[in-house]
């Protein structure tokens, strides 16, 4: 179990808790995908619900570490893949009195393949509690060869990485048409504005997945111009 949960302080002051962690579990794509699927387990307070996050591989060391290690220590202009919060989860019993969460989602998070220069995503899961230095704990799985990164706010910012990897499942399809940003069934000017409109940025709209929205996105939407 690792610790990985955000105290929502109900005071002007934002979030400031020392006992405030946060974990990411790290995770491979070699073509671009829709997650439609998560599960997940562990023990704790989560009475809020839980944030869910994708961010990339810090661009800035090879070193195993998401880039969300810029964000919680202070840089609020890293930005995530995706990040929302959620209820919308169901439980079951889980091993060991541990809780299972599973998540189905409408709109599936479309996320780009990895590549050289983002050779991992990481998922956070973390839960959200309203009282102080309560603790949501995220459980470790079963698989091998995964690690996991972990944030603890404490008297100052610690951010490691661990030899074990959390208990995760992602299911998916995989996304033929990856241009078509909209999932529309065809790649057309809608999904051009939305290229456009997340120019220079890092998110669903990075076709090729290298981190910006670009020119190169641009040219492989417009070679996949009509139906997917």
């Amino acid at each position: 179990m690792r610790s990985s949960q955000l105290w929502q302080d109900p005071g002007p002051d934002e979030n400031d808790l020392d006992g405030d962690s946060v974990c990411w579990e790290d995770f491979t794509l070699t073509e671009a995908t829709e997650i439609s699927h998560i599960e997940w387990w562990g023990s704790g307070a989560c009475e809020l619900g839980f944030r869910i996050e994708i961010w990339k591989q810090d661009p800035g060391t090879i070193a195993y570490q998401p880039y969300a290690i810029w964000y919680y220590g202070g840089v609020e202009s890293a930005e995530p893949l995706i990040t929302f919060d959620t209820t919308a989860y169901t439980t079951s019993p889980g091993p060991g009195a541990q809780t299972h969460y599973t998540l189905e989602l409408a709109n599936p998070i479309v996320v780009p393949a990895n590549t050289p220069t983002n050779p991992r995503w990481f998922i956070g899961i973390t839960g959200l509690t309203a009282q102080p230095y309560a603790q949501w704990k995220w459980s470790q799985g079963l698989g091998t060869g995964l690690k996991s990164y972990q944030f603890i706010r404490a008297s100052g910012y610690i951010f490691w990485a661990l030899p074990e990897g959390r208990a995760i499942i992602l299911e998916n399809d995989i996304v033929a048409c990856p241009a078509d940003l909209n999932g529309s069934g065809n790649v057309d000017a809608a999904d051009l504005a939305i290229l456009l409109g997340a120019w220079g940025t890092a998110n669903a709209a990075d076709v090729n997945g290298d981190g910006t929205v670009n020119g190169s996105d641009l040219g492989i939407l417009l070679g996949a111009w009509g139906g997917c």
